[in-house]
């Protein structure tokens, strides 16, 4: 798989993983050690799960994913958990979470696609994600419609800010049927 989601078809370094895909992954682990056939969905995650971790891209799920998931059976949820750093709410998420409210986006949709920009890793930096992989169709669809306006926003935003923040992108969201279809 060639993940070119960025403008200059460079594979990116630092990919979100949002809690329909994190959740997709374990539920493969599940159903397969069921010997059960795991759905589409399932294995669409998996597949793109699988090749970042074979090109080395940075995973990262958000902390109330990591909550959800480490009350799941550890052997299926650590699949998860080693492979990806759990990024922490770092200062503005709050800030633009509601600015993207105005977008049209649910408040969980919201809060994810602000992790993606705001989000810190575990040594108080910014983890500077460039993609956010989800199932959500409607997040993908209303953040590729409204794209150019959020990208206004978002740049109108961090120019007001001290850096580290106004040096900050917006990333791409983009679908695991996407991903898969980028190869």
């Amino acid at each position: 798989m060639n993940l070119t989601f960025q403008p200059s078809h460079v594979l990116p370094a630092r990919v979100l993983l949002d809690k329909g895909v994190a959740r997709r992954v374990y539920e493969f682990r599940v159903r397969v050690a069921k010997n059960l056939p795991p759905t589409q969905l399932q294995t669409e995650s998996m597949i793109v799960f699988r090749r970042l971790i074979h090109r080395a891209v940075q995973l990262y799920i958000t902390t109330e994913c990591a909550n959800i998931l480490q009350r799941r059976q550890p052997r299926y949820a650590k699949t998860i958990l080693i492979r990806a750093e759990t990024l922490s709410k770092g200062r503005y998420l709050r800030r633009w979470a509601r600015r993207l409210r105005s977008f049209g986006f649910s408040p969980e949709d919201a809060v994810v696609t602000a992790y993606a920009s705001f989000g810190l890793i575990s040594h108080s930096q910014i983890a500077r994600v460039e993609v956010v992989v989800t199932n959500d169709l409607r997040l993908a669809k209303n953040f590729k419609a409204q794209k150019a306006n959020i990208e206004d926003r978002f740049k109108r935003m961090v120019s007001n800010l001290l850096d580290p923040y106004s040096s900050l992108k917006l990333p791409e969201v983009v679908t695991t049927a996407d991903a898969l279809a980028s190869t």
